[in-house]
């Protein structure tokens, strides 16, 4: 990839990022309480191994060594007295290592100064009181020969605790013991609210989510409302209801999933760090070692993961919209026996979505796998190297049960990162659907609205092609006026149905001008033009709320057995818009499903708004035709003749020709073969 498409790439993805923060800024509130929450958790979340590091150094294994005196020991030594190094009455020095920094560590360790083997339990009898130290400077008294004293405390070797009682050894640590009980109940209240924090911020975290969901998936279709005609021609319903559903369910399942929980993660991970570091130095080396390897290893996979989930989002946008097609169509394809052949196209759209998940798996299965072990590698060199240190007085046994448990704390975010890519990447294609989606521009719509609307309307060399190939309207030119009714007449692909579309604004001429009460439509407002238009088509719907009108909305949706048939649905649709009374009625074939008596009461109804509204009728009823004021005949795009019924017979035309051939087929002449365009 050069750089100037790597830039490219950047910013695009930069505007991804900042469109779907857009959509988080009104729910900032609850971003930033989760945000809190999560902080919170991941602090408790660190702290816990780090309790159990206190607890074993200070109070559950010993940590005292003694060190020989001498020149070079007692230079180094003696300036640390007072932080856990005791110097004896001998001479030697007892030193707790759990207490010293990493650094006094390091300088004992160039020193060369030699420890014991030997761990020794020291006792303070200046921490008890009363009978309890009494008590406690008996069992140092009666036994003697066990204990050593110096600067007021007694310690033995650890291995000496048998040559005593259960009860005495008790008391002995009977301070640490109650340290232990304080910090097990640190533990158990860092336990507890981390279930607490958890389930609050994931409550806020889906609730936000499901919020920010309903704006987006409301916002998009209401853009996808917006869009031309040409939209549609382009993308398959399919594709456009996946937009909707699946991209932004996608895209949700990364905000609650990934989005804050990465923000969590790195938290952990760079707390986690801090006091790896604090306790050793050369360990916290090699796990940032590995941790850097595994980054460089999720960034490759990353990029490899987004090109097969963009081609997985797409295979699914495919079939998701030729399955939509089949369903609409299944009439058709019953009628025509294409079923085998349909499910042949199927199963090739099929095998292509199996493909694209099938490298998904492939990735998945080396990413996965590579991660894990680098994690339990990870944890033998902590164990090494660790262990040695251990031997070595370098690293306390807390430090390194801390380390391991650290370091399952960072790999985990890794680990999960290999799941939450899955997540991630797909909610990454979704978002570039989503994204390009909306950057679609709107439809253009003008911004007059005439004072007055009369209804007439006008064609003047209107020139129009749906591919810039071939067109399907050559220099149309008609006009109707106010009141008026026209018929356009023609062969199926005539165009007629495009003058429809036209008028409505679904496409724009490339040429010439339609005028809708004298102004160039484009000029006009998409509102006002539809408001004062209405278009009746042969294949209609009706939504449930209009199917349902007379009943309840409280019963719920109609069953199948009370669905409307085809003709009822033309009759309520043409009754419907006549009752609009806008100022333009266009129907195109409104009528084809309907019987002699409905369309004879539909015609009535018509008549009665005669002269109050401009009418535009594509048919092929020669009732209908005889009862119009002009009648438009367009062929192979063309206006090729314009007049009443009766002109157009006289001049032995095309209308003439069509008239004719249904005049032979049928005595009582039905449509010609339908002339949607």
């Amino acid at each position: 990839m050069s750089d100037l498409e790597r830039n490219r790439k950047s910013t695009y993805d930069l505007k991804i990022l900042r469109w779907i923060l857009g959509f988080l800024g009104k729910y900032r509130g609850y971003f930033a309480l989760s945000l809190l929450l999560m902080i919170a958790t991941a602090a408790l979340e660190i702290t816990v191994p780090y309790l159990i590091k206190v607890a074993v150094d200070d109070y559950i294994y010993p940590t005292w060594s003694k060190a020989e005196g001498g020149g070079e020991t007692e230079r180094m030594l003696s300036g640390l007295e007072g932080k856990s190094v005791l110097a004896l009455v001998d001479g030697g020095f007892l030193v707790d290592f759990s207490k010293l920094s990493s650094s006094e560590k390091d300088r004992i360790e160039r020193s060369g100064v030699e420890f014991s083997e030997t761990k020794y339990i020291v006792v303070n009898p200046g921490e008890f009181e009363g009978d309890e130290k009494q008590e406690v400077l008996g069992i140092i008294a009666r036994n003697a020969s066990l204990f050593e004293r110096t600067e007021g405390v007694a310690f033995l070797p650890h291995s000496d605790l048998d040559s005593l009682s259960k009860e005495e050894v008790s008391l002995l640590r009977s301070k640490q013991t109650k340290r232990l009980g304080t910090l097990a109940l640190y533990v158990v209240l860092s336990v507890i609210g981390i279930f607490v924090f958890t389930s609050a911020f994931t409550y806020i975290l889906h609730y936000s989510g499901q919020k920010i969901m309903h704006d987006m998936r409301n916002h998009t279709l209401s853009h996808i409302l917006s869009l031309p005609q040409q939209y549609f021609d382009q993308n398959p319903v399919g594709r456009i209801t996946t937009r909707v559903t699946n991209d932004v369910n996608a895209i949700n399942e990364m905000y609650t999933s990934v989005l804050i929980h990465f923000i969590k993660d790195i938290i952990i991970i760079i707390g986690t760090l801090v006091i790896m570091f604090r306790m050793n130095v050369g360990l916290t080396l090699i796990i940032v070692g590995l941790t850097a390897f595994l980054t460089f290893t999720v960034s490759i996979f990353r990029m490899k993961l987004r090109l097969v989930y963009r081609e997985i989002r797409r295979t699914i946008a495919k079939l998701n919209a030729f399955v939509a097609e089949s369903m609409r169509g299944i009439v058709l394809l019953k009628l025509y026996g294409k079923e085998e052949r349909n499910f042949e196209k199927f199963w090739e759209v099929n095998r292509e979505n199996y493909r694209a998940n099938i490298r998904q798996l492939w990735v998945y299965v080396i990413f996965r796998p590579s991660i894990e072990y680098v994690g339990i590698a990870a944890t033998g060199i902590i164990l090494w190297y660790g262990a040695i240190g251990v031997m070595n007085l370098d690293l306390s046994l807390g430090a390194l049960l801390a380390f391991l448990y650290y370091v399952r704390m960072i790999f985990k975010p890794i680990q999960e990162l290999s799941e939450k890519f899955n997540v991630f990447q797909s909610a990454v294609a979704a978002s570039e659907n989503l994204y390009d989606t909306l950057a679609e521009k709107p439809e253009a719509t003008g911004s007059m609205v005439p004072v007055t609307t009369e209804g007439t309307l006008e064609f003047r060399g209107v020139w129009f092609s749906y591919n810039e190939r071939e067109w399907v309207l050559k220099d149309a030119s008609f006009a109707i006026g106010a009141g008026q009714s026209a018929a356009l007449v023609g062969i199926t692909g005539a165009g007629k149905t495009t003058i429809v579309n036209l008028i409505l604004k679904f496409y724009k001429p490339q040429r010439g001008e339609i005028l809708f009460n004298g102004v160039n439509v484009e000029e006009l407002s998409n509102e006002y033009l539809r408001s004062n238009v209405t278009a009746i088509f042969q294949d209609l719907f009706l939504f449930e709320k209009d199917v349902s009108d007379e009943r309840d909305q409280r019963d719920g949706p109609a069953p199948e057995t009370q669905r409307l048939s085809s003709g009822q649905t033309q009759a309520r649709s043409i009754e419907k818009a006549v009752r609009k009374n806008s100022k333009l009625l266009i129907m195109d074939e409104a009528t084809s499903h309907l019987d002699a008596e409905t369309e004879e009461r539909i015609q009535g109804i018509i008549r009665k708004n005669a002269g109050a509204q401009t009418r535009l009728i594509i048919t092929h009823k020669l009732s209908t035709l005889k009862n119009v004021d002009n009648v438009i005949v367009i062929h192979k795009g063309e206006v090729v003749e314009q007049g009443t019924h009766e002109k157009l017979l006289e001049n032995e035309n095309i209308y003439y020709t069509l008239y004719e051939f249904l005049r032979k087929t049928a005595a009582d002449p039905d449509p010609l073969p339908s002339a949607s365009t």
